[in-house]
């Protein structure tokens, strides 16, 4: 770094098109010192000077990353950053000697320059305007560069290395959707060891992100910054470091990773399309990765937003769930179904991959998706019973009518057991839809339980009322009941533990087999939105 002047000439090594490293000359402009002590010492300010300077494949362009710099022979660093709606020919680099830092324990994040790094952040698979593209933009503080349509389903292992000059990708999300961006490699050592971009990705420090080999199908020029168009062709390595200075890694190791699939459905063309994916093994960006693609995906198999009907079904395996664990629910919305749908599996996806008792990876997740432009929802319109006075352990018959939307209403025959020791006194009959007053985790929301592991949690989640159930509840003594709930609100986490009511000793998945056993509680699985609630009385006599 000491021997560079202001005026001497070199080139850069950089992938324009294919996978063939071209030099471009350039020159030095001036080398600007940082304040002393930081691990991104003085930077290199540089100016392409290619006769062809007027074609986008002589200017610098976002993937040109990590280009090695060579002045008089010698690496001096790899390209950094320049900036937009301005002079493309100019830009920074940073020196060889703060890249080789992003290996040492004690590297600190350096000097950042107000500029534009260069690395070309990009998603292939998914069309530009997909709503949720924005969600994953946000969540990961990244701005996409739309790629070339996603190859196949599964990209092949490598152990080729790449050389200093190739075309790099570190990717977040490879198959048939891929998330990742594109620089170029800057160096590398006999060990396997290489350095890359110059600049960080994601400032993620410790990381576990496959890196592979780009193929540049075109340098595009642009007013505000040419880019590269890029897609993967293999994965080489693993990238190990994500610092200030450049992102590092090494060949011939590849990482863990979250496997991923959908299957869509449209109810209302009877076709089916699959996805198959690939996410990094990292706990807290995957969560953000794994549910924004899968609503990426299933916006752009579908073809439309805005109101409808989704049955969603999500399935785990891994070492975590080893016999798998499954969840199916049905959402209607008049206004956003994507909205509705996906919350319930964001909410499980993000607490199992970040849940503190147990490793997860390695883990998988499918998900079925079934949509329907139309309302498929059922409306509690009436219900009938056979008796209105019966004794302990007595069956009571029970005549629901349900109107889907404008059909036809349905009377469906159901029963419901008196438990056997109901005192003598008036009963409260609910029939309601699962999204309608459903059960809660009392125990756990008062503070007399806490979830303890990854079964429990996964056993708690299933136990959830779920929207296409049809829920027959009844409280064996209506006054009494009341008079429980006021008592339970009164002394909130305070009542002696040996007074606590049934509710508050349990947790809800031990309530609702508790009350199914007794009789006082029946749940019906259908394949539609139940929606509503009627109650009755019954009086119980001995």
């Amino acid at each position: 770094m000491s021997e560079l002047k202001a005026g001497m000439t070199g080139y850069i090594l950089t992938v324009i098109k294919g996978t063939q490293p071209e030099r471009i000359p350039v020159k030095i402009v001036s080398v600007i010192p940082q304040k002393p002590g930081r691990e991104l010492s003085d930077e290199i300010l540089f100016r392409i000077t290619s006769r062809h300077s007027q074609q986008a494949r002589h200017k610098l362009s976002q993937g040109m990353s990590g280009s090695p710099l060579y002045v008089m022979g010698k690496l001096a660093g790899g390209v950094r950053s320049g900036w937009e709606l301005s002079d493309h020919m100019l830009g920074f680099a940073t020196p060889i000697e703060s890249m080789c830092a992003v290996f040492s324990n004690d590297y600190q994040p350096g000097f950042l320059t107000n500029t534009v790094n260069l690395a070309n952040v990009y998603i292939s698979g998914i069309r530009p305007g997909n709503s949720a593209l924005l969600g994953l933009e946000r969540s990961l503080g990244l701005s996409f560069v739309q790629g070339v349509p996603a190859g196949a389903n599964h990209l092949t292992l490598s152990r080729e290395r790449l050389r200093p000059g190739d075309a790099v990708s570190a990717l977040l999300v490879w198959g048939d959707v891929e998330v990742g961006a594109v620089g170029t490699v800057t160096a590398t050592a006999k060990d396997g060891r290489f350095l890359a971009f110059a600049h960080a990705f994601n400032k993620a420090g410790n990381t576990a992100y496959p890196a592979g080999r780009a193929y540049i199908h075109e340098t595009v020029n642009s007013l505000a910054f040419p880019f590269k168009l890029a897609s993967s062709e293999s994965i080489n390595g693993t990238f190990t470091q994500d610092r200030e200075a450049g992102i590092a890694g090494r060949f011939g190791v590849y990482p863990l990773s979250i496997s991923a699939k959908l299957v869509f459905r449209d109810l209302d063309t009877q076709t089916e399309d699959e996805f198959i994916f690939r996410v990094i093994a990292d706990e807290f960006m995957s969560r953000k990765l794994l549910v924004n693609v899968f609503k990426a995906l299933v916006e752009e198999a579908w073809g439309r937003k805005g109101y409808g009907s989704m049955s969603v079904n999500l399935r785990i395996d891994g070492k975590a769930a080893p016999e798998g664990w499954a969840r199916r629910d049905v959402f209607f919305s008049d206004d956003n179904i994507f909205a509705e749908a996906f919350k319930q599996t964001e909410a499980i996806i993000d607490a199992f991959l970040t849940q503190p008792f147990t490793e997860t990876m390695p883990a998988g997740f499918t998900l079925t998706v079934e949509a329907t432009q139309k309302p498929k929802v059922l409306l509690i319109e009436d219900v009938k019973l056979s008796i209105d006075h019966a004794k302990p352990g007595e069956k009571v018959g029970v005549t629901v009518t349900l109107r889907g939307w404008r059909t036809e209403p349905t009377e469906h025959s159901l029963s419901i057991k008196i438990p056997d020791d109901a005192s003598e006194g008036v009963c409260e009959l609910i029939v309601r839809g699962g999204n309608t007053e459903p059960m809660s985790q009392i125990a756990v929301d008062e503070g007399w339980k806490s979830i303890n592991s990854l079964e429990r949690m996964l056993t708690e989640f299933k136990a959830v009322d779920a929207n296409n159930e049809l829920i027959l509840e009844l409280n064996a003594d209506r006054l009494d009941n009341a008079l429980k709930k006021a008592l339970r609100k009164s002394t909130r986490n305070t009542k002696p533990e040996s007074d606590l009511l049934p509710e508050q000793e349990e947790y809800l998945s031990e309530t609702k087999a508790r009350r199914i056993k007794e009789g006082s509680l029946k749940i019906f699985q259908s394949d539609y939105f139940i929606d509503g609630m009627m109650k009755r009385i019954i009086h119980v006599e001995k």
